[in-house]
């Protein structure tokens, strides 16, 4: 059986998501939360809030865990650039008519919102089971924000999200083991001390 056929059924399915979420499931409410939403700078002040005080109040495990997901962030944004840049697919506002969208001159696949959000909330739900329960539903809600704004298909943000999770996962996976291996070089060097302790006077008395 012929690959392209199904690649066309997807093709479609994905241009009639796209057709639902940026037109017939628009109402004025999304109008103004959405673009909101699909706006990372709106979330700046308060983040920044937030790591200042994580870094400044918080126990060193959480400074550590903090500056990771940075370091998280950072990595799903580049890698997903360059898939972007791989795939070098347009945007809905560039192929399809009608489409109620704000302009944007990168590529769609993948959605690096997605990726970024999705990559933060399984890195920091793998190190905070509880948090997993605001971050996801926040990440999807960012997902769906970059349909209806008319920045990307849905299979763009499937794509993100999915790539985002691996990210996280595997960086969530990779923190966990260098911060056990540094706990494990800490006890050692405590025990060392333990058991050959400095010279002082009073130890030729």
């Amino acid at each position: 059986m012929s690959v392209l056929p199904w690649l066309e059924r997807l093709r479609e399915w994905d241009e009639a998501g796209f057709r639902l979420i940026n037109g017939s499931l628009r109402n004025q409410f999304f109008d103004l939360l959405m673009p909101f939403v699909s706006n990372k700078w709106n979330f700046a002040l308060p983040v920044a809030a937030l790591l200042i005080y994580v870094l400044l109040f918080r126990p060193k495990q959480d400074r550590i865990i903090v500056v990771s997901a940075i370091a998280v962030i950072l990595l799903a944004d580049g890698t997903s650039t360059l898939l972007r840049d791989l795939f070098q697919r347009s945007r809905p506002c560039g192929v399809l008519n009608a489409a109620a969208c704000l302009r944007a001159r990168s590529f769609s696949f993948p959605s690096n919102h997605a990726s970024n959000m999705f990559a933060l909330a399984t890195f920091l739900s793998y190190n905070y089971s509880r948090a997993g329960l605001l971050c996801f539903p926040a990440a999807a809600l960012v997902g769906y924000s970059r349909i209806y704004v008319g920045s990307h298909y849905p299979f763009d943000v499937l794509g993100g999200a999915l790539w985002g999770v691996l990210i996280g996962l595997l960086s969530a996976a990779a923190v966990q083991r260098l911060m056990r291996i540094a706990r494990v070089q800490h006890a050692n060097r405590s025990r060392d001390k333990k058991d050959h302790p400095a010279c002082g006077p009073e130890t030729f008395q």
